[in-house]
Order: structure tokens, then C-alpha cells, then sequence
């Protein structure tokens, strides 16, 4: 007689002759990948410098990234300029007319991936507005008299 307990027993068993079959699971199973960071760690320190004329006072440095848009930059010039000046063209590492690159490009993509560069700009000045300021004094040029004096300044380095 057949008791429940081989009953049972024989329920759990595969029937003879099928192989048995394995499964194999994913090694990344389960595993989520690290997120990236949002944060670029790479830095870059932009000299930035009115193309023409040569004026020591209206150059400045900026910590950044690559990632930085020239937009960014650009903000960051028409700030040190008080707000006075628009319509700038911007180019990095050498000021040419054909190279001026548009506002919604990265340093990467102007081919800085870090390190140090240099970031030439031009501009259309608003009469009479504070066109510079340095740490220690604020100067105000207006139209003939600014350019004469950075002229000065240019003559003198």
C-alpha cells in the first residue's frame, strides 16, 4: 500500500528521463549601476580679456569647468562691466571673427577639457556707464577718454 508520505514524496520529483533545467540568472540582476554625477570635478581657469584694445583693467580670471557654457561667461563679463555693455562676441583661446562661438556652447565643445584658457571678447559700450572694476579701485571711463587710457595702459606694458 501507498502511504502520503511517498505520496508527497514522489509530487516533488520530475518525472524520468527530462532533464533537468537551469536557470542562469543575470550577474547584473538586482544591481542598479552608480548614478553620475551631475557635479563636473574637471576645472578650468579662463583668463578672461577684452580683444582690443589690450586694457590690463578689464582682464580677470574665472574658476570653472568644461562643462561651463559661454553664456555663463559671458553674465560673468557683462557683470564685471557693471551691466554697461551687450551684443558680445566671444571667442576662446585666440579672437578672430570667423571663431566666435555661440552662447550655447560648452568650453568642451571649444575644445577646453581643462587646465587654462583664455577667453577673448569684444563688445558695443553704452556711453557713460561704469565699463570697469578691480578689487582695489573703480574706474570709470567714458567713450574717448576710456579708450585713450587703456591705449595708455597698453603702450606702458
Amino acid at each position: 500500500p501507498e502511504t502520503a508520505a511517498r505520496r508527497r514524496r514522489a509530487m516533488g520529483k520530475k518525472a524520468a528521463g527530462k532533464k533537468e533545467e537551469k536557470q542562469t540568472r543575470s550577474q547584473w540582476e538586482g544591481k542598479h549601476p552608480e548614478p553620475k554625477s551631475r557635479v563636473d570635478e574637471r576645472k578650468v581657469v579662463a583668463t578672461v580679456k577684452l580683444a582690443a584694445p589690450v586694457c590690463n583693467l578689464l582682464e580677470f580670471k574665472l574658476d570653472c569647468s568644461p562643462s561651463t557654457k559661454i553664456s555663463f561667461i559671458v553674465d560673468r563679463i557683462i557683470d564685471r562691466h557693471g551691466g554697461s555693455i551687450s551684443d558680445l562676441s566671444v571667442c576662446v583661446n585666440r579672437f578672430h571673427p570667423e571663431e566666435i562661438v555661440g552662447r550655447d556652447k560648452t568650453l568642451e565643445q571649444c575644445g577646453v577639457f581643462g587646465g587654462e584658457c583664455l577667453i577673448y571678447y569684444d563688445f558695443v559700450p553704452r556711453a557713460g556707464a561704469l565699463l570697469a572694476e578691480t578689487c582695489t579701485e573703480a574706474c570709470v571711463f567714458r567713450d574717448a577718454q576710456w579708450l585713450t587710457e587703456c591705449a595708455a595702459s597698453a603702450d606702458e606694458a
